[in-house]
């Protein structure tokens, strides 16, 4: 199951993402196996995991969206 989570504010991608991550924990009590990112987001963020969580790019995924889930 995914949970999206959008955010275009002017924080650091990384943190958009974690913000993602933490809102899944909130909601299903457990950490997401992977984040679907943007390829613009991917590259903002500079990293390949957040707080341990790998990041995918997929093409259908827009900007400042993000996809948490198992």
């Amino acid at each position: 199951m995914y949970s999206g989570w959008f955010d275009d504010s002017r924080k650091p991608v990384a943190n958009k993402i974690q913000d993602a991550i933490d809102a899944y924990v909130e909601r299903f009590g457990y950490r997401p196996a992977v984040v679907l990112v943007s390829t613009a987001d991917k590259a903002a963020a500079g990293v390949e995991r957040v707080d341990g969580v790998p990041l995918r790019v997929e093409s259908y995924i827009r900007k400042n969206n993000f996809w948490a889930g198992a």
